[in-house]
């Protein structure tokens, strides 16, 4: 009956959201006017991904257009798998399925062979001292001109966790150079508040749903992440769509991540968008603290200062 009941309503509920999101992104358009398009053509990427299939849930287009420009990706898959949802499955065999649907997805595109470090799925940990080593291995071999991670202000603590891994990493650097960053968005969109750069999906979006086909053992749709990306083409003035990206300053990104997510339990401020039924709340939610941490980045320097300042006087104290 819940299946009937959903099959019956996925029409007027897809044009309640385009119709809510549409209408809520043409009128804040004007406060992104300073977003950018991405160009990273011929240059090495890395991404961190918490899970098999969420670099490409937020990356998927980008992937293959930096391929086919040459340029180089290597995916870091932080966590297991293990606890996907299956009814046939086993916990072991799942691990084992994810890992083989990663290595023939990049054998595929043409990425780089992936790293899998391994670590419990859905029990992912900003402290995790094996997968920060893992990390910083992993940079210092690759040397990638670029590194995208999840945007700390999502609804999974997996997707949350990683930022605080990558951070810690580039700690056990001497005198390294600051890698440009950026975060992308999984199941929390990055408000406008916050987005900095956008890629273009036109005629790249068929390739993104190709590449999510490797992933068979993934239950979820996610057709509202692809949803969500074509509403995107409001932000980016695009004709089909377009993935949202957020670069950051690392000592000032730092700085928030410390702040805002202590004992990593941020997550619980947002609703996953893994549903077509889930699209606005989980849009709405967390919304307010999404802007205020967005201000506080975008303020740049400033807070940096404010907090050292700060640190310095309670030294002398």
């Amino acid at each position: 009956m819940k299946d009937i009941l959903k099959k019956l309503l996925a029409k007027p509920v897809k044009i309640i959201n385009n119709m809510v999101l549409g209408l809520y992104l043409r009128f804040v358009k004007a406060r992104a006017k300073g977003i950018k398009e991405i160009d990273l053509a011929g240059k090495k990427l890395l991404i961190l991904a918490p899970h098999q299939d969420d670099e490409i849930l937020g990356c998927g287009c980008l992937i293959e257009k930096a391929l086919e420009s040459k340029g180089a990706v290597k995916c870091v898959y932080m966590t297991d798998g293990s606890r996907s949802v299956s009814d046939e499955l086993t916990p072991d065999a799942m691990k084992e399925m994810r890992k083989l649907e990663a290595m023939r997805l990049a054998e595929n595109m043409g990425m780089e062979e992936p790293v899998f470090l391994g670590c419990p799925d859905g029990s992912l940990k900003p402290d995790d001292e094996r997968a920060i080593k893992d990390v910083a291995k992993t940079i210092d071999d690759y040397r990638p001109d670029a590194v995208f991670i999840p945007y700390f202000l999502d609804g999974h603590s997996d997707h949350t966790a990683v930022s605080g891994i990558y951070l810690a990493s580039l700690k056990m650097f001497r005198g390294h150079k600051e890698y440009d960053t950026y975060c992308y968005e999984i199941n929390s969109p990055i408000s406008v508040y916050g987005v900095s750069h956008y890629f273009d999906c036109t005629g790249y979006l068929e390739a993104k749903s190709d590449a999510m086909s490797f992933y068979s053992s993934q239950t979820m749709s996610f057709e509202s992440i692809f949803a969500m990306n074509r509403l995107n083409r409001i932000l980016a003035s695009s004709k089909e769509g377009a993935e949202l990206f957020k670069r950051i300053e690392l000592r000032t990104y730092e700085i928030a991540y410390n702040k805002y997510n202590k004992d990593n339990r941020i997550s619980s401020s947002f609703r996953q968008m893994y549903s077509i039924y889930f699209m606005i709340p989980a849009y709405f939610k967390g919304l307010k603290i999404k802007k205020e941490i967005a201000l506080f980045q975008n303020a740049g320097a400033d807070p940096v200062r404010r907090v050292e300042d700060s640190e310095k006087g309670a030294a002398l104290n």
